[in-house]
């Protein structure tokens, strides 16, 4: 206990030094000098609600200064959601089933040992349609997010890297879900960006089914989430609208589609045409 109010006492008193500030500085009515000198010389630890106001008074965010804490590395999950799609970009199924394979129960809850494994295995089949994933763990993942009263980014995660794997009834039931239970985090930037691309990713799924319907509705919702700040957001935007009069017969070909893609080429930057090209041929082939 006290080498970890140590390490964050230490870490606060750095930050507080490399902001120029005294303790007096920070201390307030319910947080004084004292308390904050034994919680930096590792003497004492800091009640949450002391904690924020510390942390508040450097002014820094609790995102921030947690981001600080572990060394400005992202948690092992989400690392290893990074490795999953650099692996499934190399199409690189061995390297994919060799993670599925040294999983071994990392998280103390076995629930979300269950669901990290999904994810997993849900990254192979997307290379490998021979994988099976049971109609038990789809419902596993369906009851799991349901029962979620606020989406925080895990969920996201789970969501966004499972939509493939999921019938349109359950994509739509949960989709609906998501959109209801992801206020709560959304002025939060990184859980906005993230909460955009699950959007983004279920809007595309269902016009590839050509669910024009409820893409429309999921459209509408995230059209509401962006800001001018949003272009990668709205730039796909309006290449799915395109998209939609084409598949609907408002469109007789695919020339305005074309142009808008090639509009965006002239903006250099490759990978988002890579993105939209990549997404027209899939779509297009399913018609």
């Amino acid at each position: 206990m006290l080498g970890k109010s140590l390490e964050l006492g230490e870490l606060y008193r750095e930050l507080r030094i490399a902001r120029g500030l005294k303790q007096r500085d920070v201390a307030r009515d319910n947080l004084s000098v004292s308390q904050l000198s034994k919680f930096e010389n590792g003497q004492s630890m800091l009640a949450a609600d002391k904690l924020l106001l510390a942390i508040q008074g450097i002014h820094m965010t609790f995102s921030e200064f947690s981001y600080a804490l572990t060394q400005y590395q992202e948690s092992d999950l989400f690392k290893m959601g990074k490795k999953l799609v650099e692996f499934q970009a190399k199409k690189d199924i061995d390297s994919l089933k060799k993670i599925l394979a040294d999983y071994h129960n990392e998280e103390t809850y076995e629930v979300y040992n269950q669901l990290n494994r999904l994810v997993i295995k849900a990254t192979i089949y997307s290379l490998d349609s021979n994988l099976e994933i049971t109609s038990e763990e789809k419902e596993f993942l369906t009851s799991y997010l349901y029962a979620i009263e606020e989406w925080t980014e895990y969920e996201l995660y789970l969501f966004g890297n499972t939509l493939f794997i999921l019938s349109d009834d359950d994509l739509i039931f949960l989709g609906k879900a998501f959109v209801e239970r992801d206020e709560l985090y959304r002025e939060l930037p990184e859980h906005k960006k993230r909460a955009e691309l699950v959007l983004i990713n279920l809007i595309l799924i269902l016009v590839e089914h050509r669910n024009i319907y409820h893409a429309s509705y999921f459209i509408e919702k995230l059209e509401a989430l962006l800001s001018y700040q949003d272009m990668f957001a709205r730039v796909v935007l309006i290449f799915l609208k395109k998209l939609m009069n084409y598949i609907k017969g408002e469109t007789t070909d695919l020339s305005e589609v074309e142009a808008y893609i090639s509009l965006v080429e002239s903006f250099d930057n490759p990978i988002l045409v890579m993105f939209l090209r990549m997404n027209l041929k899939q779509i297009i082939k399913e018609n």
